[in-house]
């Protein structure tokens, strides 16, 4: 199985904003971007997944496949009351314990990193048990990080790490024979 995860192209906000869950219009380079990722990815899938948020669905859109599917668990990290503040406003005592602790404690009416790798988890066990043999999945930074880390068994501290740019793709290939998982950025 072969697995294309694609990151949204660049959403249309101020740089320095905490936007994870809030459901942004795209810049006006999409187009262009658009078609930066699509010249890397395979010309046609059994299956597309993609987050709800208009952000991935646009560009979910674009990829040829009979079966396009929007899957709420593939929704970006909720931040709860935080949602659309300046990161540079993260200077209460609430917001300092939760960037000391973001794994198991939740933003305010949001996430824990906990909660968010539970369902995002609980997709990939569904996605490969699926019969599809190419898969493009539409989504979030987020969302990547926690499927390479569950792939490579990475720790969640380690998961930021991994930089993943605006339309990122990372491939998976499930070599059914071997049970081998390799992981590799296009």
């Amino acid at each position: 199985m072969i697995i294309h995860l694609i990151r949204h192209t660049t959403p249309d906000i101020k740089a320095g904003i905490c936007y994870g869950q809030s459901d942004l219009a795209l810049a006006d380079s999409f187009e262009q971007e658009a078609d930066a990722v699509l010249s890397k990815l395979l010309d046609r899938y059994d299956a597309v997944y993609t987050s709800p948020l208009q952000r991935c669905a646009l560009l979910a859109a674009k990829l040829d496949s009979a079966n396009l599917m929007n899957d709420d668990r593939l929704i970006e990290y909720n931040f709860g009351d935080w949602e659309l503040m300046p990161w540079d406003d993260f200077k209460s005592e609430a917001s300092q314990n939760w960037m000391n602790n973001f794994i198991d404690q939740a933003a305010p009416n949001g996430d824990s990193m906990l909660s968010m790798q539970a369902r995002v988890t609980e997709f990939w066990t569904d996605l490969v048990k699926s019969k599809y043999q190419r898969v493009a999945i539409v989504t979030h930074s987020g969302v990547q990080r926690l499927i390479h880390g569950h792939v490579l068994d990475t720790p969640m501290t380690h998961l930021f790490r991994l930089q993943l740019a605006f339309g990122a793709i990372l491939e998976v290939n499930s070599d059914i024979k071997s049970g081998l998982l390799t992981i590799k950025h296009l």
